[in-house]
């Protein structure tokens, strides 16, 4: 994986992954489910931008944020950045040690309901992978 953060501007076409952990957040036609997107009780959407990394780079970091949270990585949702634009909310860089291309999405509106909404815009745009067993 590079070493190198991407630069601090997220481009519209700019993809953006949401590792999901939970297989309930994924139907069994592998469509992902709003709630995989939204970030209740947290204020923001924690993604993983892909750019300057191989598809195998994307999947070290998801396998990274598994270890951290003890939780089986099931896939990724991913979107362009322009998806989750369209719903007002802003995709900024955030990187963190050990993983340099995390980002977040902010300007959630607070209560879960509202959330919930702009998630099914997004999701309707999401592409699902699988992740292949550790």
């Amino acid at each position: 994986m590079t070493h190198q953060p991407p630069p601090d501007t997220i481009a519209d076409e700019e993809d953006l992954a949401r590792y999901i952990f939970h297989k309930s957040q994924v139907r069994a036609d592998l469509t992902v489910k709003p709630d995989a997107l939204i970030p209740h009780p947290y204020p923001d959407t924690s993604v993983t931008r892909h750019l300057g990394l191989t598809g195998a780079d994307v999947w070290v970091a998801g396998r990274v944020v598994e270890q951290q949270r003890k939780l089986p990585l099931v896939g990724r949702a991913d979107n362009l950045a322009r998806d989750y634009r369209s719903q007002k909310l802003v995709p900024k860089a955030d990187p963190v040690p050990g993983n340099l291309h995390h980002a977040v999405v902010v300007g959630w509106p607070a209560d879960k309901p509202a959330q919930k909404i702009l998630a099914q815009q997004i999701v309707a745009r999401t592409r699902y992978t699988p992740a292949s067993p550790a």
